[in-house]
């Protein structure tokens, strides 16, 4: 029951919409203000920037998600401070960073994968523009 409640936050509900879109500009200010407090990310001058450091699909990969995956040198671990309470919500700032490594955990493979297609493409669409560039035209 708790758990269900805990994927009804909105902090929560936020984070999965960013994870599943893979569209970091779809990140909320509460999101923003809990990643840079409790989850490890250094600070940006403002939610833009945040989002304009983790925009393109490389970054958001080997960067952004990598402080949730338990795997990776960036996990942001869970620590005594997190066992404080979250706000009003009867949840501590370690359920929720749990509940991130989840979604995290359940979407890494693809992100990943995401990724790495976005870069081919586009170095795909560089190659063309050089092509072009370089090949003598036929008529």
């Amino acid at each position: 029951m708790k758990q269900k409640t805990l994927g009804n936050l909105g902090v929560v509900k936020n984070f999965k919409k960013v994870i599943e879109s893979r569209n970091i500009q779809s990140m909320n200010k509460e999101l923003y203000q809990f990643l840079n407090l409790h989850c490890g990310f250094i600070a940006h001058y403002n939610i833009d920037g945040f989002k304009a450091t983790y925009a393109d699909p490389k970054d958001f990969a080997e960067v952004f998600i990598r402080h949730f995956n338990r795997e990776h040198r960036y996990f942001s671990g869970i620590y005594d401070c997190h066992q404080e309470l979250y706000k009003e919500t009867g949840f501590t700032k370690a359920d929720i960073k749990n509940v991130f490594f989840e979604i995290v955990e359940n979407h890494k493979r693809e992100i990943t994968k995401w990724a790495a297609h976005s870069e081919r493409d586009k170095r795909y669409q560089l190659y063309l523009i050089l092509k072009n560039e370089f090949e003598p035209q036929r008529d």
